[in-house]
Formats: structure tokens, sequence, C-alpha cells
């Protein structure tokens, strides 16, 4: 039979013939740990199958970093658990207070992180439970299933790095370079539009750019695993993204004005403008080797002409447009990634020296979220534990390493009750496979090696249920269920009734999780975007705060630098916040771009405003007048935004900052800024926080 014939029965029989390849050859990985382990005389050697399965990718660098992060977390989670152990000294509630403390902690931490360093921070959480649950006997026994737990991660990653190796691909670099410039074109033709440049098309509307930045930003979640050049990669277009946001503010700011940038009649507006458009034209092109040069040479071109323009403009006695500022800088940092581009594109290791002098962005991090989750699994945890203590019931201790795994691992994901479903199915599917192992074909075993060899077309059928379209969902559990169930140990011990116990003990644990995450901190993506929108809306009020701490003459540490860093976070931010609204289809998606607008504008408001309470001398009347009103607009500010919503306050937070903008001891420039701080942006935020629950 020929391939193309194979693969249309395959797609007719219902399996996604894409993933079929990589599903088989994980499951021969996962039978072949399974086999090396119990040649190796491990006492669980099923639990090697288990760890092939889960650091299996079907990209090299992604299979490499995981196996690795995988090793990590497990080291580290056994080393807690054999010390727990041993200060427990067979004590139960011990065990319990400390698995529910480091469960919490290992949830804290993998939701702050980002990548497989999540994974891992996850895996040493219930690496330890597994240790500590699942262990039985004197506490000096400890140490050989410790060893035991570690030597068969390790046999199973060493295995399924092997096998994949061999088949699985490169990541695609040049579709992640291609999306990002295509994204950067369309900030840059609007920029050209805006400077009244005739040389680009219509430009997208804002909400449009920003939907094509976020898309970017997601994608560069996972892409620096495994590699150093892509991670300088990932580096550098993130401050793409960053500056390229920070130019699409002052667009904003041009477009709620309804103005556009005049350019001084001696500024080279022309050359300028057929320097972006043949920038623009590049960028859209295919990333391919023999267009590098000519994106290069339009990004220097560019530069140029950018440079020529502020030159004379400077000339001219005027001030540069804040526009063309942000433009320079986006120019600038896509010069600095085209090289990380190119040598990521070649697959060169070794990044160069400035790139590695590339300081990183300060990104987001979900503290609302992190937090929940510790409490979540630790809690959760803590009281499973109690009851453990108080019955000395191992089922129970066998339910609780099912749920670790479930409260660990999901809690990061977008819905993690709906989650539950699929997982709950696979591992039924999983228990089914397992009891039909244990009751049917087991019973032929006349040893522990023809034990072994049954268990091949088992995971075979994981491979399967991985690969169809109906089963695909939640197969990963599927295999997982199966193989923590089949420990192959000749003679066969129990019945049918403790197998079945044993099932219902492991499938016990999605549906325990599944009732947690539905009553405690329920969570699912759109509560997750409203968390986000109400942490980027607090920053205001508790900057506020800040100035009002660190008082008159003193200045605010950190200075520009501080400024810098709301600035990213809060670039990145909206970013994540527009994803969350174009997956969830949010009615008020529509006005996340005035939202960034709002909050920049009122952040560049108080910096400024402290600067000047910072550098005015207050000798006259109305000069101490205005630094009380000034004062007044920062306490207000700072309360505005509490738990209690009084509509009052928004009146009286207006009413604040439209007095301080009609002092006359207040320079023009941040008069106005107070101004539309109360007309515009004060009402545009606190339209979008009536909107959140």
């Amino acid at each position: 039979m020929s391939a193309s014939t194979a693969t249309t029965w395959a797609r007719a029989l219902g399996f996604h013939t894409p993933v079929l390849a990589f599903a088989l050859r994980t499951a021969l990985a996962a039978f072949a740990a399974l086999l090396l382990a119990y040649a190796l005389g491990l006492e669980h050697p099923h639990w090697a199958a288990m760890s092939a399965w889960a650091c299996s990718q079907p990209m090299r660098e992604h299979l490499l970093s995981r196996g690795i992060y995988r090793f990590a977390g497990s080291v580290v989670g056994v080393a807690f658990a054999v010390g727990l152990v041993l200060l427990a000294q067979e004590s139960i509630w011990v065990l319990a207070l400390g698995l529910a403390a480091w469960s919490a902690l290992c949830a804290f931490l993998g939701n702050l992180q980002r990548g497989y360093m999540a994974y891992g921070c996850m895996l040493a959480g219930y690496s330890a439970a597994m240790v500590i649950l699942l262990h039985v006997g004197p506490v000096a026994a400890i140490w050989p299933f410790a060893w035991d737990r570690l030597l068969t991660v390790v046999t199973g990653v060493l295995t399924a790095v092997c096998i994949s190796w061999c088949f699985a691909p490169r990541r695609r670099t040049a579709v992640l370079i291609a999306q990002s410039r295509h994204a950067l074109a369309g900030v840059l033709q609007a920029a050209i539009a805006a400077l009244r440049l005739p040389a680009a098309p219509a430009p997208a509307p804002m909400a449009a750019l920003l939907s094509r930045l976020a898309e970017v930003e997601e994608l560069l979640e996972l892409y620096p695993e495994g590699s150093r050049t892509a991670r300088h990669t990932s580096r550098s277009m993130h401050w793409q993204q960053h500056r390229a946001l920070d130019l699409v503010y002052h667009l904003g700011l041009l477009q709620r004005a309804e103005v556009a940038v005049d350019l001084a009649p001696e500024v080279p507006a022309e050359q300028l403008a057929r320097a972006l458009a043949s920038l623009v034209q590049a960028l859209q092109a295919a990333p391919e080797p023999q267009q590098a040069q000519a994106l290069r040479q339009c990004l220097q071109q560019a530069i140029a002409a950018c440079e020529a323009a502020v030159a004379a403009v400077q000339a001219a006695g005027q001030a540069v447009p804040e526009v063309l500022h942000a433009l320079y800088l986006l120019l600038q940092a896509m010069h600095s990634g085209w090289e990380a581009e190119q040598r990521d594109l070649q697959g060169l290791r070794r990044p160069v020296a400035h790139e590695r002098r590339m300081a990183p962005l300060p990104l987001h991090r979900d503290w609302v979220g992190a937090r929940q989750a510790a409490v979540r699994a630790g809690g959760t945890l803590l009281l499973l534990g109690m009851v453990w203590a108080l019955t000395e019931w191992r089922l129970v201790a066998f339910g609780m390493l099912g749920l670790s795994v479930m409260l660990l691992v999901f809690s990061g994901f977008e819905s993690p009750h709906r989650t539950m479903a699929f997982v709950l199915r696979g591992q039924l599917i999983g228990a089914a496979l397992a009891l039909l192992c244990q009751t049917l074909v087991w019973p032929w075993a006349q040893s522990g090696w023809q034990m072994v060899w049954m268990l091949l077309p088992f995971a075979l059928l994981g491979g399967l249920v991985f690969a169809h379209q109906r089963t695909a969902a939640g197969a990963m559990d599927t295999n997982m269920a199966m193989f923590i169930l089949l420990a192959p140990v000749f003679p066969q011990t129990g019945g049918w009734t403790q197998h079945l116990s044993m099932a219902l003990a492991v499938v016990s644990g999605p549906a325990l999780a599944w009732l947690v995450y539905r009553g405690v901190y329920p969570t699912n993506a759109q509560r997750r975007m409203h968390t986000l929108a109400r942490m980027m809306l607090a920053e205001v009020p508790a900057l506020a705060r800040r100035l009002l701490e660190e008082g008159r003459p003193a200045l605010w540490p950190g200075g520009s630098a501080a400024a810098a860093l709301w600035q990213a976070q809060l670039h990145h931010r909206l970013l994540r916040l527009v994803r969350w609204s174009d997956k969830t289809q949010w009615p008020a998606r529509g006005q996340l771009h005035d939202l960034g607008l709002s909050l920049r504008a009122m952040q560049t408001a108080l910096l400024q405003l402290q600067q000047w309470r910072r550098d005015t001398i207050l000798a006259t009347p109305a000069l101490r007048r205005t630094e009380r009103l000034a004062v007044q607009a920062l306490q207000r500010t700072a309360a505005w935004g509490g738990v209690a919503r009084d509509p009052r306050q928004q009146v009286r937070l207006q009413a604040a900052w439209q007095a301080l903008s009609a002092q006359p001891g207040l320079p023009p420039a941040l008069a106005a800024q107070a101004l539309q701080v109360a007309q515009r942006d004060i009402p545009a935020l606190e339209a979008l926080r009536q909107q959140l629950p």
C-alpha cells in the first residue's frame, strides 16, 4: 500500500494524519522506555512510559526543553519528598501538611512562569506527591523508592528524546518572523498616513493592528524553548512589540484629536515616505535568505531618512513630534532584531555579543491567578490529607495523587473545569484499557517479560486514541491513566475488584478537580480577561499612591526607568487583554485601544505632575494653591477604583483634575493634559470599569 493510499484510509477512518505518525512513534517510545526500565530492574517501569509520553513534543527544540524541565522538576520534587518523609517519621499529619504547603508553593510559582518553566514548577509539586503518597514501608525505604522515581524519569526522557529526535522537525522559524513583520508593516503604514506621507495604502484600524500584534505575542510564549538563538530572537521581538505599541499610542492620540503631523516644508518628507514604503514592501515579502540583505538595506535607508527628518525639524527650531521619535525607536529596534532573526532562520546557535547584552523586557505575571491557584491546590489537598490522616485509607492517598496532578498542571489553562471534562473522558478510556489488560490478557502471562510484551498492543492503542478526531481531547490522560495502573509485576496480585477500585481512585482525580475548579475560585477565559483588565485599571491608583508616599522634594525611586518599566508591563498586558478579548468575543473589545490610550495618558500626566511638584519653588500664593490642588488630584486618583463603587467618586475625581487644569501656575502643556484626563480619560476608564463584574 502506498503512502498516499494509507493517508487516505487514515483520514477516512477519522484520524488526524499529521498527528498519527507523532502519536505512534510516541507510543513506541513509551513502550521502549517501559521495556528498558524493566530490563534495568527498576521497581516501577511503567513510570518510564509515562515520562516518555509527558515529554514528547512534535518539534525538536520543544522536545529537548520539556525533557530538561521534566528531569529538573522531578529532581526538586523528589528531594523535597525525601526530606519531608524523613522529617515526618511516618506521621501522616506532617506528610499531609507538608504536601499541601509544597503543592501551594509550586502552583503559585508555576502560574507566574512562562513556557515550560511553568511545567517544571508544576512537576516538582506532583513528583513530590507521587513519592510521598505511593511510598509504603519504613522511613529508610524512601531512598530506594526516590532513586527509582528519578531513574524511571531519566529512562523515559532519554528514550523519548532519542527516538523522537530522529523524526521530529525543527521549529518553523519563518512562520513567526513573517507574522511579526506583517504586523510591524501595518504599524508603519499607519505611521505613514499620520505623517501625511503619500506613499502607502490606507492603514488598518487600530483594533486590527493590536490584534495582529497580540497574535505574535501569543506565539512568543513557547517560541524561545530549546534554543539560545530563539531566546534572543524572542527578546528582540518583544522589544519590537514594545516600540510598536509606543508608536500606536502616539498615533492613537493623533487619531483622537483628528489631526495629523505637519512637518515643516524643509523636512525631507518625500524621502522618508519612499523609504518607509520600501520597508513596508520588504517586510511583507517572505523571510527568505535571498531577501535578507534587501530588508537590511531598506531598514538602513528608513533609519537614515528618519534621522534626516529629525535633523531638519531641529534645524527649523521646532520640537521633534512624538510620533517621529517613536517611529525612529521602532526602526532601531527592528534593525537590532534583524541579525537575531537571520541567525535564527539560518539555524545558527551562538548569538553575537550585542544580542547577549540585550536586556529583557518586564512582562506581565498573573499574580492574582497564582494566589488563587495556590489557595485552591493547597487548601484542597490539606482537606483530603486530613481525611487520609484520620482514616489511614490508602485509596484516599491514591486519589490525592490524581487530584494533585489535576490541580497543578491544569491550573494555568484558560478554562480548567471544561478541560476536566475531557481529562475525565480520557482517563475513563485509559482505565478501561488497563482493566481489559489486567483481567483478560495478563492472566495468560507466564513471566514478567510476557506481561511487558503484552502491553505493546495497548501502548499502540493509546497512540491511536491520541490521533483520532473523536478522542484526541484528553488522549494524553488516556495514556497516563493506563500506564499508572499497568504495573507489570509477576505474578499478578489482586482480583478484578481491587483493579476496579484502583481504577476508580485514579479517575476520581479529574472528577474531584472538576468540582474544585467549579467551586473554589472558578475561572475561565472570560474571568481571566476581566481579572487582567482590573489589574491594568488598578495600576493608576497604585501609581498615584506611590507618588503621594514620596512627598514633595524626594525623587521618585527609579525615575524614568520606573516609568519605562510601567509602560512595558502595560504594553504586554494590553496585548494579552486584546488576545483574550479576541478569543472570547468580548463585547467591549472595541474599547481596548482607548483603554490603552487612557492608561498611558493618565500615567504620563501623573508623572509629569510629580515632576512639576518636584522642580517648582512654591514662592507665590498661586503656586501654593496649584500644589494643593495637585495633591488633591493625586489623593482622589489614589482613592478611585476601590471595592465600593461610589458614582460620586468619579465626579469628584473629574472635578479635581478640572480645577487643576484651570490653575495659571501650571505649565500650559501640563494643564492641557490635566484637562484631557478630566474630560476624556477618566470617563473612558470608568465606562470600562463598569462593564467588569
